[in-house]
């Protein structure tokens, strides 16, 4: 069983953390001071990464007087690649996953709908998040904070009983029913465990249907 996270065999740990803030948010250019306090190391020792990453066209450097900025270098024939292993190793979707598994045991279902689950989103998009279980937003908002400081996101979130979400499905309601509709990225559960807490009624379920011919993604 996996118990590493593949993009470890790629790149260091320093690395790594400076291609999750600027494939992050590329289209944001990081002082070089302000990146390094960011992911938290020394402005000396970040020097030599950044250096090597423009050099390889993975980033973009830009001098303003004695201030060097860096930006992901976004007309790169890997940027799109790149930016989606970014994503799915060490972006939003797998930092959530990760923050919500101390809830795990009382959270059926947890995913990410909306622009992100499109991969249509922008540095400012919203994360938009759904949590069916036991637990409340009471509980889930602390977790969030700290994601939204690091990814400077906001993180939206919906938090519904399993009974309660069963029972707005039964109803049909219009908001659930639409998101339903779209991608979807799982960070807890799959989309057969949503069919079970959409209910038994046939409305709710025909139109859960739908949504199995759409992209649906798993994290981990």
């Amino acid at each position: 069983m996996r118990n590493k996270n593949p993009i470890d065999a790629l790149f260091p740990k320093i690395r790594q953390s400076i291609l999750a803030a600027t494939y992050g948010q590329p289209e944001r250019w990081w002082f070089m001071s302000e990146l390094a306090a960011f992911i938290k190391i020394t402005p000396s020792s970040l020097q030599r990464e950044l250096g090597s990453l423009v050099e390889s066209g993975i980033l973009r450097g830009r001098r303003d007087g004695n201030r060097l900025y860096f930006q992901a270098e976004m007309d790169s024939p890997i940027f799109a690649p790149l930016r989606e292993l970014i994503t799915q190793t060490l972006g939003i979707p797998e930092k959530l996953k990760k923050s919500l598994l101390p809830l795990a045991k009382r959270i059926r279902c947890a995913f990410i709908y909306g622009s992100v689950a499109r991969r249509e989103e922008h540095t400012r998009s919203d994360v938009d998040l759904i949590v069916i279980g036991s637990v409340g937003l009471a509980e889930i908002s602390p977790v969030l904070h700290e994601l939204e400081r690091r990814f400077n996101r906001q993180i939206d979130v919906a938090c519904y009983s399993a009974d309660e979400f069963g029972a707005k499905m039964r109803a049909e309601n219009h908001f659930l029913i639409s998101v339903l509709k779209t991608e979807k990225i799982f960070l807890i559960g799959d989309d057969d465990e949503l069919e079970k807490l959409a209910g038994e009624s046939n409305g709710a379920k025909s139109q859960h249907r739908q949504t199995r011919n759409r992209k649906l993604t798993r994290v981990g």
